[in-house]
């Protein structure tokens, strides 16, 4: 009797003195205080950044933004064509691309070729259901029923390093090479500039299996044919500056992108051929400059000029050795666009829980075009 009040003893001494712990603890805890976030996105994003993005199994923008929910990616065959966005089924005309911060436009078509941007100099990709979940931005940014933001790499250096340099190679099968580099500069402490180039070669060649059923289901013929016109040779080079200045900070960026691109047109009567040519010279200069004038208002301003130029060549456009004709060519067009922006924006802070903005933008686009050989009279559009 004596052995089991000891083990009870034994067991419950213990137990009260942490239940007496315990009760004596939390009479420490006099008041507890929740803080909400000053932030929400109202609208769902969906952002690919940092580590994540440069693990990435992909080579351009376009096939980046396939992670994303809700997108369908259109590609125009091979390694050279077109690649569009589509979000939630609202049509590629309908979704706004943002390249740090303004828009890339096309007075041609509407559309953006995202196939031409590489993520070698990408910070974060980032796609909303509709705008940004704030209203310190640009008109354009309100004009899209989906937007996708391109934000490019800014320098960063660590400890007393003035100078960062990245040098790439990739290849792949269908003799894909692709060589750039990344140099980052430190002026001063309130300057620094980064310059940036890409070179992709490619003959994009591959066999494949090419079958012809008769109306019974018999095999008329079975062969291995050779996917031709799927080539590309392209340049890319970037460069910014980027600075401080009090409460406030300013960038300026120009791009330069050149290309001569092929894609596989079907295969019809067993030719094998077909296709078209694109060859495109993109340039643009964009400059922004944000600043908090007192804690009440800020502004920013934003401008930018685009030229674009594209030879677009369609069918019978390369002979039985693959090499490039223009002869019988049914469409040989060049396009000739030019592009000037100019955006800003006000922000007053009416109490602490009540903002208002004032967002205006400027734009004039003028649109040329020629077809060789063949007296067509196109439209030239201005707006």
């Amino acid at each position: 009797m004596k052995k089991t009040l000891f083990s009870v003893f034994i067991v419950l001494v213990p137990f009260l003195l942490h239940s007496q712990a315990a009760t004596d603890s939390s009479r420490v805890l006099k008041e507890v205080i929740l803080k909400g976030k000053p932030y929400q996105e109202v609208i769902p994003v969906q952002s690919l950044s940092g580590v994540l993005l440069e693990n990435l199994s992909s080579h351009n923008v376009a096939d980046a933004l396939r992670y994303f929910a809700g997108t369908q990616i259109k590609d125009y065959g091979g390694v050279g064509g077109l690649k569009t966005v589509d979000v939630r089924n609202m049509g590629t005309h309908h979704v706004g691309v943002f390249y740090d911060g303004i828009q890339l436009g096309n007075a041609q078509n509407g559309v953006t070729d995202l196939g031409k941007y590489s993520l070698d100099d990408m910070e974060s990709l980032t796609m909303y259901n509709g705008q940004k979940s704030e209203i310190f931005q640009s008109a354009k940014d309100f004009a899209s029923a989906s937007t996708i933001y391109l934000r490019t790499k800014r320098p960063v250096f660590t400890g007393n390093k003035k100078t960062n340099l990245l040098v790439r190679y990739k290849t792949m099968s269908i003799n894909y090479h692709d060589p750039s580099f990344r140099w980052e500069q430190k002026l001063s402490n309130k300057v620094s500039m980064s310059v940036s180039s890409e070179y992709i070669k490619s003959n994009g060649q591959y066999k494949f299996r090419y079958k012809r059923k008769n109306q019974d289901g018999s095999i008329a013929y079975d062969t291995t044919a050779t996917r031709w016109n799927s080539d590309i040779e392209a340049f890319r080079f970037e460069s910014g500056l980027y600075g401080k200045i009090n409460k406030g900070t300013w960038d300026a960026k120009v791009y330069y992108y050149d290309s001569e691109r092929g894609a596989p047109g079907a295969i019809v009567e067993n030719k094998f051929k077909d296709g078209f040519r694109q060859f495109d010279k993109n340039f643009f200069g964009q400059s922004s400059l944000t600043k908090d004038v007192s804690e009440k208002y800020k502004f920013q301003l934003k401008g930018k000029f685009a030229y674009d130029y594209t030879h677009y060549i369609a069918r019978d456009t390369t002979n039985v050795l693959g090499e490039t004709v223009t002869e019988g060519a049914q469409s040989d067009d060049s396009y000739y666009q030019q592009e000037a922006y100019f955006s800003a924006v006000n922000m007053y802070s009416i109490l602490p829980t009540w903002d208002v903005s004032l967002s205006t933008d400027f734009q004039y686009n003028k649109l040329n075009a020629t077809r060789r050989g063949i007296q067509t009279q196109f439209s030239f559009p201005q707006r």
